[in-house]
């Protein structure tokens, strides 16, 4: 019976390992293609900033799930990184995606789309690999 209540705790233990304690690896970066004006079709791009000694796996993809707002239209709310990467020896990203945020805003002003942020990543010094989901805002500013 103690050897059953050791094994459990130590898998417990390896479970909540490293990742509770990992940094953010991936950072977004938002910015609209042109300003973005109330009543028209505007498009964000997101791009993306790796933390040294970390690599960002090309499959699964990366994915945004942004959560819909009032007087904020987006034509789909879930975008999916592209998997191919000419440079790419290996199953990582050597240039990271960018994705693309098509939306259309009622009204000028400033707005927060919430959001996650889910990828899987490994560290180059010690192989160790995740997933990753991040709670995103991503900023808008309408003219």
């Amino acid at each position: 019976m103690l050897k059953l209540a050791l094994g459990v705790l130590l898998m417990a233990a390896q479970l909540s390992g490293p990742a509770s304690s990992l940094p953010q690896v991936l950072n977004p970066n938002y910015k609209p293609s042109s300003p973005i004006v109330a009543g028209k079709k505007g498009e964000l791009t997101v791009s993306f900033n790796l933390l040294t000694g970390y690599a960002i796996n090309r499959t699964p993809p990366i994915s945004l799930k942004l959560t819909a707002i009032p007087g904020v239209t987006l034509e789909k709310t879930e975008f999916t990184s592209s998997s191919t990467d000419p440079k790419s020896k290996d199953e990582y990203y050597v240039d990271l995606p960018m994705l693309k945020v098509p939306m259309k805003v009622a009204k000028a002003g400033s707005y927060e789309i919430p959001g996650k942020l889910i990828y899987f990543f490994c560290s180059k010094k010690d192989g160790f690999c995740s997933r990753q989901t991040v709670d995103v805002k991503v900023p808008v500013t309408v003219q």
